[in-house]
């Protein structure tokens, strides 16, 4: 939860429109949100791809509080799979909840916790109520929501807390094949994992993706977009890039030999975890430098000038770029930062993902077993 997200990625959507006569109702409760707006969101895999989401309705909060109807909208299936984003009038606050809305049924969610997210303690409470299907689905959604709390206690956890998420997805899917929230979910936390590693969540995924029927299009993205990832997996095994020095000198690369190592941070100014790595990196700059490491950070700031500015104002003992933020988080395949990646002296990347004190351990390892 201390990673900067780069780009706000739409994982819960839902299907095409047909006619239907029956209207839906959505009642919403947030009692320490008095005041707020409420966006309901629509999108295909091909509108997510595109970027071309469509807002349903927008409404406001008031007194903890907000009703719509959905008068206008059709249903070619039971249920429609929406996203609901939620903001205080702040906009301190803001988050993305998944929405099965259900035909000729009132949904009632209610929502608490708000505080203790907002102090990173604890993700919110989200229960769904008014029909079986939303109770199942308020059933299904908090399991996940509790092993992700067990993970923040614990990041330690994973295998065990990943091993039981992939279960309630697995259970799920079977009463729920065309529910294309369940598949949304899991893309969200696909984006997030290293592929090379053993996941169990990336398991079931690559399991689905054996026997996924053609009318399932929320299975079939989850298997393009577990493809995509796979095949970035292993573009992004050499070191590769293309940036520039404050003096719009083109670097690539090959001008950072020779180097047993090389630390490349991605990063940008606005970046807060980003900042407060530099003490550390100029800690291990001192102490491997000399034996041959060598770092590297690149700026993915919207704009040089950004870069530029706080450069001036803290200098850098090694090379400082700036790059193309898009181009490289699609090479590297990375969503938040700070991104960090170790290449071997062949330019082989050899360790990725690394964050805090998985950096340290890392590089000495690394020349311990010199």
């Amino acid at each position: 939860m201390k990673k900067i997200s780069l780009l706000f990625t739409l994982f819960i959507a839902f299907l095409a429109f047909t006619s239907c006569s029956s209207k839906s109702e959505l009642a919403i409760e947030v009692p320490e949100l008095s005041q707020g707006g409420i966006t309901i969101i629509y999108a295909t895999p091909d509108q997510i791809d595109s970027r071309q989401q469509e807002t349903l309705k927008t409404v406001q909060i008031t007194n903890g509080k907000a009703q719509i109807v959905f008068d206008t909208i059709s249903f070619d299936k039971k249920i429609k799979d929406c996203t609901m984003l939620i903001q205080d009038t702040s906009k301190q606050f803001a988050y993305g909840i998944p929405l099965p809305l259900e035909k000729g049924k009132t949904l009632t969610i209610k929502i608490s916790g708000v505080d203790k997210y907002l102090q990173k303690e604890d993700y919110l409470k989200i229960t769904y109520s008014g029909s079986k299907k939303a109770e199942e689905f308020s059933k299904f959604y908090n399991d996940l929501m509790e092993q992700n709390k067990i993970l923040l206690s614990n990041p330690e956890n994973t295998k065990e807390v990943y091993a039981k998420q992939a279960n309630i997805y697995k259970n799920y899917i079977e009463t729920n094949k065309e529910s294309g929230l369940v598949y949304s979910l899991m893309i969200g936390q696909l984006m997030q994992f290293k592929l090379n590693d053993q996941n169990p969540i990336i398991d079931l995924c690559s399991n689905l993706c054996l026997s996924v029927e053609e009318s399932n299009i929320w299975a079939n993205y989850l298997c393009k977009i577990l493809a995509e990832r796979q095949k970035k997996a292993l573009s992004s095994s050499i070191l590769s890039f293309t940036a520039i020095d404050r003096d719009e000198k083109e670097y690539t690369e090959r001008d950072i030999k020779p180097y047993k190592y090389v630390l490349v941070c991605f990063w940008a100014s606005w970046c807060k975890p980003c900042k407060e790595e530099l003490p550390q990196l100029k800690k291990i700059y001192e102490k491997y430098n000399s034996k041959g490491l060598e770092i590297v950070n690149i700026s993915v700031d919207l704009q040089p000038v950004e870069w530029l500015e706080f450069t001036k104002t803290n200098p850098l003992p090694w090379l400082s770029l700036w790059g193309n933020g898009h181009e490289l988080t699609a090479k590297y395949d990375f969503q938040t930062i700070p991104f960090n990646i170790i290449a071997d002296e062949n330019g082989k990347v050899i360790k990725r993902e690394l964050y805090k004190e998985e950096i340290d351990k890392a590089i000495e390892e690394l020349f311990n077993e010199e």
